[in-house]
């Protein structure tokens, strides 16, 4: 089945699946990443969402009479998804190791309370031995982020455990 996609007003409609999904792309992208971003408030788990929704599209195109309108549906169940993940998660964090001293319950406790950028950066850095800049590489943000996100959450664990 071929799929016609009109292009803004005075262009031709693009009509084969690649192109069709090019330019569903180009035009649907920022508008659905800006979607997603309102609904989860993660610029990297929004583009994500979006990526993994165009996968979908691309998978059935030759099914979907509306990719655009197909598209904007699988972003949002996406993203209502990834928050009924984000809800479940917090009323059932993980627990602590049941070995832990008490010390180490309290620290295992305030390191859950972290954001979550800078609980991995606390944690690559203290537990896994990694530099800032291997850091930075693993997580693919700047070397000043990650010292800023390492320097906000050292003093938020120490602000949390009275030291």
């Amino acid at each position: 089945m071929e799929k016609i996609l009109r292009e803004p007003k005075g262009t031709e409609a693009v009509t084969d699946s690649p192109a069709v999904l090019e330019h569903l792309f180009q035009v649907e992208y920022p508008g659905m990443v800006r979607l997603a971003f309102t609904l989860v408030g993660s610029n990297a788990e929004a583009e994500d969402l979006v990526q993994d929704s165009f996968v979908e599209v691309s998978r059935r195109l030759d099914e979907i009479d509306k990719p655009g309108a197909y598209l904007r549906s699988a972003v949002v169940s996406r993203c209502r998804s990834a928050l009924r993940r984000r809800r479940v998660m917090h009323q059932h964090p993980p627990e602590a190791p049941g070995s832990l001293t008490n010390d180490a319950n309290e620290l295992w406790d305030v390191l859950a309370d972290l954001p979550e950028d800078q609980r991995i950066v606390v944690v690559l850095r203290y537990y896994g031995s990694y530099r800032s800049s291997e850091i930075a590489k693993i997580m693919d943000i700047p070397g000043a982020t990650v010292r800023s996100h390492l320097r906000r959450g050292l003093a938020t664990l120490r602000k949390d455990l009275g030291s």
